[in-house]
Order: structure tokens, then sequence, then C-alpha cells
């Protein structure tokens, strides 16, 4: 691109975002919403037309209530749990309230005659009160609520509505509500009852559960919007704040409504709980709204004044919980009452905050204050209802709490749009700079050489910016300078100078943004560069180039606002932007020679492998293979091309065909293990293959082929190559012998058992055990490798290892007790581990030596290399025996004749091992700790055996004993002894010496 084409480029016009006039369009939807919705909180609901008093209310003859009248008024009262008491009492009020003389809990009797009334069908409803019910008529129960006791004891709450029908024939009826109150500190007829025709009363419930359904949908939409938008845009934690908000509120409103919904759909909840869920679930959703305006207005909600209120609502609720758990419902209740002034202050800070938001003009401010104000006067209308300070019809004729609650979610439907709008406004900008910055990027990141990169670079820094002039400055991490092949303004002349010097130098140390309108008034600025090219510098933009890695490459200047003006922070995001994708064109310019460099080296690599790589395409033609495909198919490396494969293996190995083909349509790797494979001279060879469908960015791009040869040499290798070190293998195989198939050899054979491994796997599961063994057998084949030995195999519990196969040497034995040494030396290490279990592990290890055959064994597919001989039976079983002696280390006779003298010994005993004729001579390998006072009587015992000295003998063996009592073998020899002088063996007993 050119710098002409960059310069005529210009970045889109900004997008229109919301104007301050947006709220205002708000507040007059808002106030449409609440206009629409306003007819569906009227009351059709009137006061009776002849007032009540003295609990009598006389109706003109043959009155019909074809609208729903309240009885409200003086109805006549009776004080059951202390005699009569007052004779009248008002409805709806609390009877404590309205006669300070009556107590707050008890049992009571209101009684209402009506006269006048028309024959016909009526209906009664009394809204939910706190308190167990039962409402008659003439003496005829209608209407069950609880259970009504005359103590807390006795009573059973269940806080619903009264809703009957009853028929009349004109006579007086009398209407008798007793009320049980023992849980709750508000007592008596809440809310007037209200009577009226079927027809009329189906009005008027369908006209409440329209305001509940209305109520709750809005309720129940706002907070699935909120929670949804979080989980769109995780960062706007407001959101999920009012979600949770909206939530929580949702029961609270189901149960305080006209009817308590919840009670309806769990019928069997307890009171108790039903006042802990109100309370717990108000303290959260006051919270949540509380943290919501907070963080929409973070800068107006001081966080101190933030952390007093939540922490004010957290300690109401908190006394009202401690309240329920350790007194009961009436406390928890009685701490409500107070409510009203929590509520005072919590609004009275959300309003201050909003308040202030408003006036510096933030978005969604305004409807926010508008909605939260009528939420205030309404929430506050309930709490003093609830409190019991206003009655509760005296806002008549409209639902003013409902209506204000349903005011805040409208609110909040604005505020959201308004938030969105910007949002989108804000990204639509974004998107619309990005979309000319790809445009310009697009120009670089396809040159791959340096100095047209740079030059391009230079070009598009101007046009993004309207710069008057643009440079770019490399770092060279050589002489520690920056550097500028190309720059405006100074010809095709290089610049360069110390990286830690001027306005570039301190962007490229600190790795910041270096921003100044006025170049000149920075000391740091040099103006010899101004001075040479002639050239006035007033505003400067820096930015520094650096990698994905943050690898230093340089720093990027642009001079000057071209008109004028000044550089802006758009300049500085946009340059900054563009920075970045420079950084990566750059990266990319010198990484090609790296991927170069990197593309040789795999090829390398391929070419060393001893396995056989070979790819096919995708229409299964070959696309790349390494020297060791073409040695495994008997074929020169420049021949196996397309025609050459379909010759050798489509011919030659149409299985192998149909396996490739079924790979690249299932797109599944297949493994085969020691397959036939006819190569191009008609060889037949066995190898281990596996086809992987090779995918390039989710596309399956070809099929990639691995083949092992494992004929038998290559077998060979591999039994090798499992029972040798790596240097034996290589002298094994430099050497054209049958050292690989039986070859008679001097070795010193070790077996090593676990003791106690029975005993100790019945407290392991499988799985322990098994991490068990793994642990204690990768301690013992260190010991064994870094003694020159070789393990042979693992039986369960034991280790069979070699020394001198099949290179013998004369320091074989002494390399076997060292190894065995070393393995009794791990495994106290093992023991020592925190979290080993309570049983130690022990070990017992037996070696022999003598001539061993060692050599392959196994048929062509599965081999192992071995050792055979009398020594390998006869190392088992000198194992079995530190059993019986007690020892750690046991070794033969011939073992024992080539160790050096730094290695402590003792001759143990002569025995004769089962499956031999010959005696053996045993010898114990001591570990420090033995008492040599016992060594020495030990060894003068078993002097005094072969003298057949019995007597003698004993006594030594005593001593021996005596000297060391864990020494199993002096017990065992003193037994002996004993035993042979009560009863002196025949002549020719050749069990001792």
């Amino acid at each position: 691109m050119t710098k002409a084409a960059i310069d005529q480029q210009s970045f889109a016009a900004p997008v229109e975002r919301p104007s301050s006039r947006s709220s205002l369009y708000g507040i007059l939807i808002l106030a449409l919403l609440c206009a629409f919705c306003a007819p569906f909180f009227t009351s059709s609901v009137e006061k009776s037309p002849v007032p009540i008093r003295s609990g009598l209310l006389e109706l003109p003859r043959g009155k019909t209530l074809t609208t729903p009248i309240r009885l409200d008024g003086e109805w006549r009262f009776q004080w059951l749990s202390q005699g009569s008491g007052p004779s009248t009492m008002q409805v709806p009020g609390n009877w404590n309230r309205n006669d300070e003389r009556l107590s707050e809990n008890g049992l009571a009797r209101y009684a209402l005659t009506v006269k006048g009334l028309s024959p016909g069908i009526y209906r009664v409803h009394i809204a939910s009160i706190f308190c167990a019910n039962t409402v008659s008529i003439n003496g005829e129960l209608r209407s069950r609520r609880g259970v009504v006791g005359t103590d807390a004891a006795t009573t059973r709450y269940y806080w619903r509505a009264n809703d009957f029908t009853f028929n009349t024939d004109g006579r007086d009826l009398l209407f008798t509500i007793d009320a049980a109150c023992f849980l709750h500190r508000d007592n008596g007829i809440e809310t007037a009852p209200v009577i009226g025709t079927p027809d009329a009363m189906q009005e008027m419930f369908t006209l409440r559960w329209s305001q509940e359904l209305l109520f709750q949908i809005c309720l129940l939409m706002l907070s699935l919007y909120c929670i949804v938008v979080y989980c769109y845009r995780p960062s706007d934690k407001g959101s999920l704040l009012l979600g949770l908000a909206c939530l929580c509120f949702s029961p609270v409103a189901a149960m305080l409504g006209f009817d308590n919904i919840i009670l309806v759909a769990f019928p069997h909840l307890a009171f108790p709980a039903l006042l802990a869920i109100v309370y717990m679930i108000t303290g959260l959703s006051q919270y949540f709204f509380l943290s919501y305006a907070h963080a929409l207005f973070p800068q107006e909600s001081p966080r101190k004044g933030y952390l007093g209120v939540a922490w004010m609502v957290i300690l109401f609720f908190g006394a009202q919980g401690l309240a329920m758990i350790f007194s009961g419902t009436l406390l928890a209740s009685r701490i409500n009452a107070y409510m009203i002034f929590e509520l005072a202050l919590y609004f009275a800070y959300i309003l201050w905050v909003l308040g202030r938001a408003v006036v510096r003009g933030k978005e969604g401010s305004l409807p926010f204050l508008v909605g939260i104000s009528g939420f205030a006067v309404a929430s506050m209308l309930m709490t003093l209802v609830a409190a019991g300070y206003i009655s509760s019809d005296r806002a008549h004729g409209f639902n003013f709490t409902t209506y204000g609650i349903l005011m805040l979610l409208f609110s909040h439907l604005v505020v959201l749009a308004e938030r969105w709008a910007r949002s989108i406004s804000d990204t639509e900008q974004s998107n619309a700079d990005l979309r000319q910055l790809l445009d310009v990027s697009a120009s670089i990141t396809s040159e791959m050489k340096l100095d047209s990169l740079l030059r391009q670079i230079v070009e598009a820094t101007t046009g993004i910016v309207r710069a008057e002039r643009s440079s770019l400055f490399l770092y060279d991490e050589r002489t520690e300078e920056l550097w500028s092949l190309y720059a405006q303004g100074v010809g095709g002349r290089e610049i360069r100078f110390p990286a830690t010097t001027g306005l570039a130098g301190l962007c490229l140390q600190t790795g910041e943004a270096v921003f100044e309108k006025d170049a000149y008034s920075n000391p740091l600025f040099n103006r010899k560069f101004d001075a040479e090219s002639n050239f006035r510098t007033r505003s400067i933009i820096c930015l520094p180039v650096t990698t994905r890695d943050g690898k230093k490459l340089g720093v990027m200047q642009a001079l000057n606002k071209q008109g004028g003006g000044h550089f802006t922070e758009a300049d500085l995001e946009r340059m900054g932007a563009f920075a970045a994708q420079a950084a990566i064109a750059l990266d990319n310019a010198t990484l090609f020679g790296e991927i170069v460099a990197a593309r040789n080296y795999n090829e390398s690599i391929l070419s060393s492998m001893s396995s056989g790589v070979f790819t096919f395409d995708q229409e299964t033609r070959i696309a790349r293979l390494n020297p060791a495909a073409a040695a495994i198919f008997d074929t020169e490396l420049l021949e196996l091309d397309a025609r050459a494969v379909d010759r050798t293996i489509t011919r030659n190995n149409m299985w192998l065909t149909v396996e490739i083909d079924s790979a690249m349509e299932s797109n599944a790797s297949k493994v085969m293990l020691d397959v036939e494979l006819k190569t191009a001279s008609g060889r037949e060879k066995s190898v281990n293959l596996s086809i992987v469908p090779l995918i390039n960015a989710e596309v399956r791009s070809g099929i990639l082929v691995l083949i092992e040869d494992i004929s038998e040499g290559k077998r060979l290798q591999g039994a090798m190559r499992r029972f040798m070190p790596q240097q034996v293998v290589d002298q094994v195989l430099e050497r054209d012998d049958d050292l690989m198939f039986g070859s008679a050899c001097q070795a010193s054979i070790l077996f090593a058992d676990i003791r106690g491994f029975t005993a100790l796997s019945e407290q392991l599961t499988p799985r322990q055990t098994v991490d068990m063994l793994n642990e204690v057998f990768t301690d013992l084949f260190e010991a064994v490798s870094a003694n020159k030995g070789i393990v042979d195999k693992y039986i369960g519990d034991a280790v069979m290892a070699v020394f001198g196969v099949p290179f013998a040497s004369a320091e074989d034995p002494a390399n076997a007790v060292r190894g065995a040494t070393a393995m009794l030396a791990a495994l106290d290490v093992v023991n020592a581990r925190p979290d080993r279990g309570t049983l130690p592990l022990r070990l017992g290890v037996g070696i022999a030596t003598g001539e061993v055959v060692a050599g392959t064994i196994g048929s062509p597919k599965r081999m192992d290399y071995t050792v055979i001989g009398d020594s390998v039976n006869l190392a088992s079983r000198m194992q079995d025996l530190t059993k019986t002696y007690g020892a750690g280390i046991i070794v033969c006779e011939e073992t024992e004749a080539s160790l050096p003298a730094d290695i402590n010994r003792r001759r143990l005993d002569l025995i004769r091992v089962r499956g031999r004729q010959t005696p053996v001579a045993l010898f114990e390998v001591l570990l420090p700790g033995k008492d040599l006072a016992g060594l020495n009587a030990y060894a003068r015992g078993l002097d005094l055996l072969g003298k057949r000295d019995w007597p003698a003998a004993e006594a030594a063996f005593l001593a021996a004993t005596l000297a060391d009592p864990d020494d199993m073998a002096a017990q065992m020899m003193l037994k002996r002894a004993q035993t042979a002088s009560q009863n002196p063996p025949a002549a020719d007993w050749d069990g001792v010496w």
C-alpha cells in the first residue's frame, strides 16, 4: 500500500451514541408503561353503605351486594384468654394496639351481625392474617386456617387467606371469627373482610390475580433477563446483582400478596419455616439491590458508605435469624417492627447515590431515580402496614405497593436498555475503527522483506493517526541502540542513537506509551534531529513494539497532528492497536527464517529415525517419506514415487490399502501389532504399524503411517534393551557371536523377597498394593543398576537380578553384595517416609555365584533373555533361608570367597538345601550394629559343633544369644546344640559342622 493510498483512507464517521435526551425518552416510555398498567391496580371493592357500629351492620332491607363491600368498622370482641375483655374492636387493626390493656398474644373472638341481606349466594374473602383462625356463620364452621388453640403448644398456624361461599334465606347473619395468635407480634384482622355476590367477587378476584400475575411475570422475566445477560457477559456484575435481587424478592411477593402462593404450592410448610424464608430472602434481596446500585455507580457510592449500609442490612436480618433460632418467631416478628427505620436509612442512601449520579449525568441514573422513588414509597407503605402503624385499607381503591414495585421493574428495563444501547454504540464504533485498522494491517502482514515492511509500517502509521511524520525504530540488542532504516523527512539515511536516551528510549525501557502534547516541554526530548531536518515537533506519540512473548522489537513514533491540533486518547488507542499488528508483521518476518530452519531440522529428524514414516494426501498419493521407510520396503528413496507406492503397497498389501481408506473415512487412528508386510522385493517383514489421520485446522488433510520393523533381529534387540543397559547392548551387537543364543558364563545371581507382604497387602487396597510395589521396585532397580547389575525379572513381590551377564568380571560377587546392601538401605529410606503404614517393609536377599547359561528363551514373536543354572536355584533357596536365620543377606561359599576384606561376613551354617545332595556352606553378610562378642561366640560354637563337643558348643551359642538376643541364628543353633547334647547324632550326620 502506498503512502498516498494510506493518506486517502479515513476512519469511519463516529457512530451516534445515545445522548442525554435518551434518558428523557426512557422516562416518557416508563410513564406510558405505568399509565397503561394503572387500571390493573384499581380496586372494585367499596366501603359498606352503612357504618358498622357495635358489631352490627344493618343494610337496607333486601340489599343485594352486586359490588363487593368491605366489612370494616366496630366488631364485637371477646377476649377468650382472660375473660370477656372489651366489647368492641376496630376492624381492620391489631387488638393490642386498639386497646393497650390487651396482651400481644392470646385467643380472641370477633363477631358481626349482618341484617337486611337479601336471600341468595354470597362469597366472603378474608386476607391472610398472622393468626390461626376459624370463620363461622350462625354457628356453622365455614373456613379454617390452622388449628385454633388456647396457647402456643396447641395452636398451629396456616398462613393463608379465607375464601368461601354461603347461602342465606334473608335472615340475620352472625359472622364469628376466632383468632389465636401466639407466634407473631401481629394479631387481629389486619385487612377487612370483603363480601359480595359470586359474580362480583369473581371480578375482584380476576383483577387481583391479574395484578399478581403481571407483577410476578415482570419480576421473573427481569430476573431471567439480567442473569442471562451476565452469562453472556460475565463482566457485567450489575446485571447479575439485579437479577438476584429480583429473584429473591419473588417468593416474598408471592407470600405477601393476595394469597400465600408459596403455601399453595407447599401446603405442609410450617409457619416458622415460612417466616424464616421471608426474613432471609428479604435481607438477601436488599443486599443484592444495594450492591447493584453500588456496582452501577461506583464513583457516586463511597465504599465506606456502601459497606456501612450493607452491614446494617446484614446485622438487622442476622438479628432476626438469631431470634428465630434461639427464641422463635415471636421475638423475630418484634424485631421486624423496626424495619421501617432500617428501610428509611437504606433508601435514603440509595436515593443519595442516585441524586449524585443524576447531577453528574450518569447514564441510567434518572430512570433509576424515578423507579426507586416509587419503590421506596411502596416499600415504606407496605412496612408501615406490616408494622401496624397504618391500616392496609387506608389506601383503598388502588394497590400502591405492588404498583410501586412494578414501577421499579419498568425503570430498570429502561436502565438496561439504555446501558446496552450505549454498549452497542461503543461496539459499533470500535468495529468501524477495527475494520479500517484491518484494511491497513492487511497490507503489511503479507510482507516478508524487512526494508519494504518498515516503509509500509511507517506510511500506514501516518495515515492512521493523521500525523505529519512517522518513524519506526528497531532495537539492536547487540549494540543496545535504536536504529531506523526508514524515517519520513530524513531521506534514506539511517538514524542510530542509544536505546536509553530520548523519549523513544524512555518508551522502550519502561514498555509504556509516551504521549506529549508539547514535546519541547519534556527535557528528555532530543531537539538535534529537528535541527538537522529543519522540522518543528509539537506533539508526539511513542509506543513500544513488542512480540507476544514480551520481546522488545522497537518503538513506533508519530509527530504532529495534521491541521495543527493535538493527538487525542483515541489516536493513542488506534496507534496502539496498529502497533500490535506491526509487531506481528515484524515478528512474522523474523519467524519466517526460523520456520525455514525448523523445517530443515524436522527433515533431519525424519532422516535419522529408525522407524519408517510416510504420509499420504487426501488422494492417497505419497507426500513424504524417510529413508527408514524406503529401507523397510527394499526400495531406493527416489524411486518411491506414486507409481512405486501403487506397486509396492496396493498390489502387494491390499489389506493395508483397506486400512488406510478406513482410517481416512472414520478419522480414527489404528494400531496393528505384529503384522506381515510384503516389500518391493517380495520379502515379508514383521512390523508394528500405526495409521494416524492428519488434521489441519479441524479438517482432515491426509494420513501418516508409522512402521516399526520387528523382524527377528529387531525383536532380539528389543529383548536385549529390556534386559541390559544400553552400553552392554552396544557391546553385544558389536560382536558377531552367539552371546544372545546361549553361552556359559560365571555370574552371581541375586534373589530378593519382601518379607510379610501377605500381611501388609491385607491392610491395603489392590491399587495401593500396586503403587507400593512400583515405589519399592523403582528403588531396588536403581540399587541393582548402580552396582552394574541387571534386573532379570519381577516375581510377585520378589526380584531376580544378575551380575556378570553377558560379560563376567572378578567384581561380580562384590557388586552383587553391594547391590544387596544398597537395596536394604533403600528400603530403610522407604520405611522412614511419613506416608508409610504401621507395618515396616523387610527384605531377604540370597546370592549364589556359579556357572550359568545365559541366552534368549521363547518364540520368535515373544522372547526374553535370562539365565539358567544350579546357581539360580541355590540363590532362590538361600533367599528363603533368610527367614529361618533372621538374616538380611545370605551368600554361598563361592560368593564369600570372592568378597573383599571390607565386606564383613560370618560363617552361618552348613545345610543340605532342598533339591541338592551336597551340603552347602552359608555365610551372612553383616550389617552395621552386630555385637562383636556375639559374633565371636557364634563362630566358636560352629567350630565346636564340627568337633562334636556338644556341651561346649551349647555354652558358646548361649553366650552368643545373651550378647545379641535378636540373633535368630544363634537361638536356632543353641537349640540344635541342646538337642545334640541330650541325644548325640550318628557319626555320619552331616547337618552340622
